[in-house]
Order: structure tokens, then C-alpha cells, then sequence
């Protein structure tokens, strides 16, 4: 019974509640009348060819800078070998230069000057060793200063002389002469 009492007292007062009570007024707002645009309409097909039409300009656009990027390569490429040459053309007139200046009678002499001082710092002791009478005494080097001839000038002939050549064979030099080419050095007896 309680259970039925409190059942009705609550549908008693629900409906108290909905008749004393003004429901709310919503306001709808108005709806705006839509309108109609065109809008294209694209088949298939006309979507197709305009996607290929977009390929092809940009694989157009990809070629272009291909171009460019090897145009602009090739223009590297050239500048580096012709300032390649031209620095060859120079380092080939500096060295023509440099021999020219070397085979004046002036860079001779001073070369010839200098052999002799060398060949007199380290072999003079051994050549008064050897004290034999000569007028002269001529000893040619290789390239690289090695001795492989020496010849002494007896009654104004050159006669060579292979045991002089083996006692300045023996001789440790203090400083080496490497002429760049085969030179050959005359001492006259004093």
C-alpha cells in the first residue's frame, strides 16, 4: 500500500507541476532561404584529362631545372678546365722563363763557381793525396752528382783514371750536389 500511495502522491504532483508551471518558449530562428550556386559538375573523364594536363606541366617544370642544373654544371665545368689551362700556359712560361734565365752565360758561370767550390770542399784533400803530376783534372757528374768519369790532363791530353776515381769514390761528401743534369767539372793545377 505504502508503495502505491507514494506512486500516486508523485503522479498527483507531476501533474500539479505541468499544469501550474507556463512552458518555455523557444524561438526558432529563421531559416534563410539557401541558395542555389552552380557548381560544376566533373565527370570522370574530364577530371582524367585535366590530372594529365597537371603530369605533363610539371614533368615539364622537372625538365626545365634539369636543364638548368646541367646547363649551369657544364658552365662550372668549363670555367675550371680553362682556368686549368690557363694556369698550365702560365707555370709553362714561368718554367720556360726559369730555363732561359738558367742557360744565361751569367747563371753558367755561377753554377760552374759553384761546382768547383763544392768538388774543392770535398775532394781537394784526396786529389793532393793523390799527387800526381797533371795540369788538370776533370770529373763528370750525373745527374744526380755521382762521379763516373775522371780525367787528368797530362801534356795536353785527357787520360782517364780509374784509381783516382775509386780513391774519390771512398770519399764521404758533406754536402750533396745534385746539378739536375750531367755536368763536368775542370780544375787546372795551380
Amino acid at each position: 500500500m505504502k508503495r502505491t500511495t507514494f506512486t500516486v502522491l508523485g503522479l498527483a504532483a507531476m501533474t500539479f507541476v505541468a499544469c501550474n508551471t507556463t512552458p518555455k518558449q523557444e524561438v526558432t530562428p529563421a531559416v534563410k532561404e539557401v541558395t542555389k550556386e552552380n557548381i560544376a559538375v566533373e565527370t570522370t573523364k574530364q577530371f582524367e584529362e585535366k590530372a594529365m594536363e597537371d603530369c605533363i606541366a610539371y614533368s615539364k617544370i622537372v625538365n626545365d631545372i634539369k636543364l638548368m642544373e646541367a646547363f649551369e654544371a657544364q658552365r662550372v665545368a668549363d670555367s675550371i678546365a680553362k682556368a686549368e689551362l690557363e694556369l698550365k700556359e702560365a707555370l709553362a712560361k714561368a718554367e720556360e722563363a726559369k730555363r732561359k734565365r738558367a742557360s744565361t752565360p751569367e747563371a753558367l758561370a755561377k753554377r760552374a763557381k759553384e761546382a768547383e767550390l763544392w768538388f774543392e770542399t770535398n775532394y781537394a784533400n784526396t786529389v793532393k793525396a793523390y799527387n800526381k803530376n797533371h795540369e788538370g783534372l776533370r770529373v763528370k757528374l750525373t745527374t744526380n752528382g755521382n762521379i763516373y768519369e775522371v780525367a787528368l790532363l797530362v801534356n795536353g791530353e785527357w787520360i782517364t783514371d780509374q784509381k783516382l776515381m775509386r780513391e774519390l769514390e771512398k770519399v764521404e761528401v758533406s754536402n750533396e750536389l745534385a746539378p739536375g743534369k750531367a755536368v763536368a767539372i775542370t780544375v787546372k793545377n795551380a
